[in-house]
């Protein structure tokens, strides 16, 4: 086991090797019971000026061997750092070396030494730990010293005082009147002047440092012997008083092993306790003062973290007055070069300069340059830690005053790099280049963005306009806002792409479905969501990611898009650099879109009237014309009424069709995705709303007509397909109502005289011959109604112009000129049209029971009549019948009654 270890090295540093030094200890005594080992220990520290004789205390009192001085050779350091030696023997009174329990011994580096010159850290920490770790320091001190204030330390016991408050007098319990015994041992004391005379000196001057200190707020009412006690011995001269010396120090051992021994204090192993002037011997060790109460394992871990906080303390760096001035003096060239940099800086920093880099950064330069200049001549020859930290402030300060110029330019610079990305992915868009993907266009755009600021900005760090971090803080503050305009960017072109998809959806949806929606068939909803998909697929096939997976023997499909239109669920990837999550809801969106505009397509399209005028198209169409689109002759009217049976249930399934979107498999079709809100929709509005009408209407998309609409169709459809069979059976009654073959026959019998004439006569048979042309022409060409119109007229004017003359001829002047005008010639026309109506109807005789008969006051009816008589393309027949417009029209057949002349109805 080495004699002695060193626990702080000369560059305060810790040493590791402290807890192997503990442990050979240990090891050393196995017949020593465990507890006492690690319990039973004391620490003591001596504290003095270098080479005033503190190792060759320790050595002879403690039986130790620290290095010491040889004063033969020369006077200089030898106690470097601290260093610790155990012991458990001590020099006493008596013939041999007393055993005692274990005591540990710090030997720390003398103060005031030539060494460290004005350095004074060391001592102050080395002092502040003797005393946070001991139970017992020894002040080591000349007599000669006693008075004085820096030779004695004082001063420096002042500045540990204070620190050993500041970090331990917060954790001071006074109820455990824990303490440190100050054992001020006084050098080459001759006699001269009394120990108790030289203990006062002290005492007083201790007091009063201890009044002067700063306390914590715990410790402001606690005197100096609240934290330690006090004790002086004096020892004779080394050299002149050798044996007294000896013993002296014997003396002071016995103090030390009088409480180790804990036996009776007059005598303890032989050694006698009292003196010559028969005083008791006062003990060192006391209880209180062994505060740690750990064990000598542990003590090492203790005084390394004590150490750790002591060497962390700024409190204990107190300058040196050569310090102070240099900083003095060194601040005050700061600030001069600083004054100097002002004056000049905007006369030279004008605006044209702050976006020209070259420019910029060559008069800063010069400013710095001549600023640095000045403070290097004038402050270089001062201490060099001072001098360069002092530099280091003032380099900082010139940064802070370039920053704001620096600043401006590159904000300029970043503007243009911004627009220039803009323009650069604006014009991609405008020229809708598909050779590259959107997102290898950005990123190669941001990166050339971001290489040409870099670029800017190492120039100005390579010139030392900036420092590494700012220079780091410029790259990271760009890039953050690069990554804010390309997610603008990129959601631009995003938006850009939905809207162009919406656009050409809502064409292609409103031509194809509108298409579909006109020709209703039984499985026209299955086109509709056919075509649906179909188009959406054609649109977004520029996007869609070609997804394969080979044969799987588990599942024993071969998931492939030629072969297997079920294989996989499409993915999609919009080059914008997103991920797979981010593809899909963009995807979801576009479609959600999808759905939203077909569904507004088809609500707007299928409305009341035009499904009415749908269901109308396709009941004319079932109804008039066969399967081969030819027209239908009938025959009679059971013919239309079962065309016209066929026609309503069939155009009355059509409105079921239309009034639901559903596939044929009677399943309701639904959107896969959320639709999207319109602005005026509520987002917490259910699926039924009602319009302006009052009427209630259900948001789902397959629900297209609710029952009150589905009512009001049919009513308005019924009304419409009856009169179309009324036309029908008007038109069947007028073909099927003709002349007798036998009157023909008996108008030949009784006309064979006129014929025979006609026949003989060149110039009847000339007239009849261009009346046959004349008939032939007027029936081919179905001409029979103007002629008709032509002849009531030529009829009219007659009845007028004989009317006239017979007024004339019968009534004078006078009379003449109160006489009403004279009626319109359309009353002579319906006039005659009413008699020949009643000749008809008297000499028809024919008549056909209904099971509804025929109501002449009926509306209807009204109508009818009105429109026949006042249509001036109705071609005139002998027969004219009407017939009521009667809803279900299935089954009904007309009674044709004899129906007075129109100005009868409406009267």
């Amino acid at each position: 086991m080495p004699d002695a270890v060193q626990l702080i090295g000369e560059e305060k540093d810790f040493s590791s090797n402290v807890i192997d030094y503990f442990k050979d200890i240990l090891n050393s005594k196995p017949d020593r019971n465990d507890v006492d080992i690690n319990m039973n220990y004391h620490i003591v520290s001596v504290f003095g000026s270098q080479s005033s004789g503190k190792s060759t205390l320790l050595n002879i009192l403690f039986n130790t061997n620290f290095d010491t001085m040889d004063a033969n050779v020369k006077r200089q350091q030898t106690t470097k750092g601290i260093w610790l030696a155990h012991t458990n023997e001590l020099n006493t009174s008596s013939d041999s070396l007393t055993k005692t329990n274990d005591i540990f011994v710090l030997d720390v580096e003398g103060s005031d030494g030539a060494e460290r010159g004005e350095d004074q850290d060391f001592e102050r920490k080395a002092a502040l730990f003797a005393l946070a770790v001991s139970e017992v320091l020894i002040v080591n001190l000349w007599e000669n010293q006693i008075g004085l204030y820096q030779g004695n330390n004082l001063a420096l016991l002042k500045t540990v005082f204070e620190v050993n408050l500041s970090l331990f007098g917060k954790s001071f319990d006074p109820l455990k009147n824990n303490k440190v015994l100050l054992l001020f041992v006084i050098r080459d004391h001759v006699g001269v002047t009394p120990l108790s005379s030289l203990s006062e000196s002290l005492t007083t001057e201790l007091e009063n440092i201890w009044a002067t200190l700063n306390k914590p707020s715990n410790c402001k009412d606690l005197s100096l012997y609240d934290f330690f006690d006090l004790k002086y011995v004096g020892l004779a001269h080394k050299i002149l008083q050798n044996e007294k010396f000896i013993d002296d120090i014997k003396s002071l051992g016995d103090s030390f092993a009088f409480n180790i021994s804990n036996m009776d204090p007059m005598k303890t192993r032989g050694i006698d306790r009292t003196t010559d002037e028969n005083k008791i011997i006062e003990p060192i060790f006391k209880s209180n003062y062994h505060r740690q109460n750990l064990p000598m394992e542990s003590w090492s871990i203790y005084a390394e973290n004590c150490w750790n906080l002591i060497e962390n303390n700024k409190d204990l760096d107190l300058p040196t007055q050569q310090i102070l001035v240099a900083k003095f003096k060194t601040q005050e060239f700061v600030n001069e070069a600083l004054q100097l940099l002002l004056d000049e800086f905007d006369k030279v920093i004008t605006d044209d300069i702050l976006i020209n880099k070259s420019m910029l950064i060559e008069k800063l330069l010069l400013l710095k340059n001549k600023t640095l200049n000045y403070y290097i001549d004038h402050a270089s020859h001062y201490t060099n830690s001072i001098f360069l930290e002092k530099k280091t402030v003032l380099i900082n300060e010139i940064d802070k005053i370039f920053k704001p110029k620096i600043d401006f330019y590159l904000n300029h610079l970043i503007g243009i790099l911004i627009n220039q990305l803009k323009t650069s992915m604006k014009n991609y868009n405008s020229a809708n280049n598909n050779n590259s993907p959107f997102v290898e266009k950005l990123n190669a755009n941001i990166k050339d963005t971001n290489l040409a600021f870099e670029k800017d900005v190492k120039e100005f760090q390579k010139d030392q306009l900036i420092d590494e971090k700012t220079f780091d803080e410029l790259l990271i503050n760009f890039s953050k806002l690069i990554k804010d305009n390309e997610k603008s960017l990129r959601e631009a072109h995003l938006n850009s792409i939905i809207n162009r998809i919406n656009k050409t959806l809502s064409i292609k949806f409103k031509d194809s479905s509108i298409n579909l929606l006109s020709h209703p068939e039984i499985d026209v909803w299955d086109k509709v969501l056919n075509m649906f998909n179909i188009t959406l697929t054609r649109i977004l096939v520029n996007y869609k990611v070609e997804t394969t997976r080979e044969f799987n023997e588990k599942d024993g499909f071969e998931y492939n898009n030629e072969k297997y239109s079920e294989a996989v669920e499409d993915e999609y990837d919009f080059h914008l650099g997103f991920n797979k999550e981010k593809n899909s809801n963009i995807y979801k969106q576009i479609r959600g879109n999808a759905w939203k505009t077909l569904d507004n397509i088809i609500h707007d399209y299928l409305k009341e009237d035009s499904i009415l005028s749908i269901l109308k198209d396709k009941f004319e169409t079932k109804f008039r014309y066969d399967e081969n689109d030819t027209p239908k002759f009938w025959k009679n009217e059971i013919e239309i009424d079962q065309a016209y049976k066929v026609a309503r249930d069939y155009s009355i399934g059509l409105l079921d069709i239309l009034s639901i979107a559903k596939t044929k498999d009677n399943v309701e079709i639904i959107p896969d995705v959320q639709l999207p809100k319109d602005d005026d929709e509520d987002a917490e509005d259910d699926d039924i709303y009602q319009d302006e009408f009052g009427i209630y209407h259900s948001q789902k998309f397959s629900h297209i007509l609710n029952e009150l609409q589905k009512e009001n169709i049919l009513k308005k459809f019924r009304k419409q397909i009856n009169l179309s069979v009324l036309d029908c059976k008007r038109s069947t009654v007028r073909s099927t109502t003709h002349v007798p073959i036998w009157m023909y026959a008996l108008l030949v019998v009784l006309g064979w005289n006129e014929f025979m004439m006609i026949l003989r006569n060149p110039l009847y048979v000339t007239l009849s011959l261009l009346l046959l042309v004349a008939f032939y022409f007027i029936n081919k060409f179905d001409l029979w109604g103007p002629v008709l119109n032509v002849s009531q007229s030529i009829i009219g004017e007659t009845r007028s112009t004989i009317k006239e003359k017979l007024r004339d001829f019968v009534l004078d002047d006078g009379e003449l000129s109160k006489m009403p005008s004279s009626p319109e010639p359309h009353s002579n026309t319906a006039s005659f049209q009413s008699q020949q109506e009643k000749q008809h109807y008297t000499s028809s005789g024919t008549s056909r029971k209904a099971s509804n008969p025929v109501r002449l006051d009926s509306p209807t009816l009204q109508s009818q009549a009105s429109q026949t008589l006042s249509a001036p393309t109705t071609s005139f027949s002998p027969i004219q019948s009407t017939a009521p417009a009667k809803e279900d029209y299935i089954n009904e057949k007309v009674e044709i009654q004899h129906v007075p002349p129109y100005s009868a109805i409406t009267e």
